[in-house]
């Protein structure tokens, strides 16, 4: 498997030529910057009214960052402008609407969703910035008859336990960035090690991910010390000294954003950093925002990531968003946020799932996904992404890497891309343990191998 993962990431690397990418995205109206059929036949939009109207909620006012909701809203419309202009979807205009969703504020986002649904102005729905709100969206939206596909919000739980049949995933989700973290802490030699996650869904989940796979993919690994302080704990130090007292050979923690820093100053003055390696979060550009100095980052510090420019801006579709992104927003945002990728891949999913079927019902969608052979040219991969028929979850990937400093870059913080090591999700969730975690009885044993044989021979 390794081997496999270090094999994966230099091709993906390389892969700035866009040859073969090309040859799959030529149908999409994206990656090739030329028309498509559809953009010669605008007058024949099978839907009623000529359009395709979607709603979300996004944390438009930044409570999080500026990096997270309101990068996502902008990539929204990069790519609402760029598809209209290019042939819209099967000829017609694709419309949004997105409101604040009030983050923190489950009752009032539930609210925001259920009005749309009840407007019946909408033919789908996208996920919401906040991991709660989007764990209860699937009720409404499945009860409505509605798709709904996971934004920025990518938990695992619609996908799994909570699977609903109009649900579906475009992006990474907390599941892989856990699964992925063990990989990676397994390359880095580490036998043991202590967890530091947040006390609420996000991290509990990433950890418990991390934890499992962790201790089924090292021979003789352990989790020796877990530690869940509060989301907005401002003093790491008695539970850096937990964890150290257990000895282990690397941490992993899954703070997010801007919440990381705080730890990295204190586990840097530690002194621990010297020593023990630490995956330390979702270390995304909205942590790097936040870093004044090369003396923020501590020593042997990595950080996962669902979406790194640095590797998503190699790939077809990819590039052509990043240079349409940075066209437009580039002077005050240099760097294309990975929550702008995530919101480029669920439309992209939508647009595939709608040319495909030629309809905008979730159980037409949801009939092609479950063939085991649908795909669709999102910013993951070079080649087709596809959509796994029994939890209906893109073979998206997470990147595990080492922070530096890079003052050659606009924002100095990054991750050194020669130390990514990068996981996809039909690496890490075999066919069976797909069909245990997602009861969604009637994908054919032969749709489910179909996905996997296909999705292996994509780099």
């Amino acid at each position: 498997m390794e081997r496999r993962h270090l094999r994966k990431l230099t091709v993906r690397l390389a892969a700035v030529a866009l040859t073969a990418g090309l040859v799959v995205l030529g149908v999409t109206a994206i990656a090739s910057g030329t028309p498509t059929t559809a953009h010669k036949t605008t007058a024949a939009c099978p839907f009623k009214g000529g359009q395709i109207n979607m709603f979300m909620a996004q944390d438009l006012k930044a409570v999080i960052g500026e990096e997270i909701g309101p990068s996502g809203a902008r990539a929204a419309q990069v790519w609402r402008d760029y598809t209209n202009k290019t042939g819209g979807i099967l000829g017609c205009k694709f419309a949004y609407v997105s409101k604040d969703e009030t983050f923190g504020d489950i009752p009032a986002g539930l609210r925001l969703y259920r009005d749309a649904i009840a407007s019946k102005q909408y033919d789908f729905f996208l996920g919401p910035t906040n991991s709660a709100l989007m764990a209860a969206l699937p009720d409404l939206t499945n009860a409505a008859g509605k798709p709904i596909i996971s934004g920025i919000a990518a938990d695992h739980q619609p996908f799994f336990e909570k699977f609903k049949p109009l649900n579906f995933h475009a992006s990474v989700s907390t599941f892989l960035e856990g699964r992925a973290s063990a990989v990676a802490a397994k390359r880095l030699g580490c036998k043991t090690a202590a967890t530091m996650v947040p006390n609420y869904a996000y991290g509990q989940d990433a950890g418990k991910a991390f934890k499992q796979y962790f201790q089924a993919i090292i021979p003789g690994g352990k989790v020796v010390n877990e530690q869940f302080p509060e989301f907005n704990e401002s003093n790491f130090t008695p539970f850096i000294n937990a964890m150290v007292a257990a000895k282990p050979d690397c941490i992993f923690s899954a703070f997010f954003g801007p919440f990381v820093v705080p730890f990295w100053k204190q586990w840097h003055a530690s002194g621990n950093d010297k020593t023990i390696k630490a995956i330390t979060g979702l270390n995304i550009l909205a942590t790097f925002v936040t870093v004044k100095g090369e003396d923020e980052i501590p020593l042997n510090t990595y950080g996962y990531n669902r979406a790194d420019w640095q590797l998503l801006s190699k790939t077809a579709t990819g590039a052509t968003l990043s240079k349409l992104y940075l066209a437009r927003f580039g002077k005050t945002h240099p760097i294309v946020s990975e929550f702008a990728y995530q919101i480029f891949s669920a439309l992209q999913l939508a647009k595939a799932m709608i040319e495909k079927t030629r309809s905008l019902d979730g159980k037409a969608w949801k009939a092609a996904v479950e063939k085991g052979d649908f795909s669709f040219a999102s910013p993951y991969h070079n080649g087709p992404s596809y959509v796994n028929p029994v939890n209906h979850m893109v073979n998206s990937c997470a990147a595990v890497g080492r922070v530096v400093w890079n003052p050659k870059l606009p924002i100095h913080p990054a991750y050194n891309p020669r130390t990514f090591i990068v996981s996809c999700m039909n690496d890490v969730l075999n066919p069976r343990e797909a069909r245990s975690l997602t009861k969604n009885p009637g994908v054919s044993a032969k749709a489910i191998a179909t996905y996997y044989r296909l999705s292996r021979a994509v780099k």
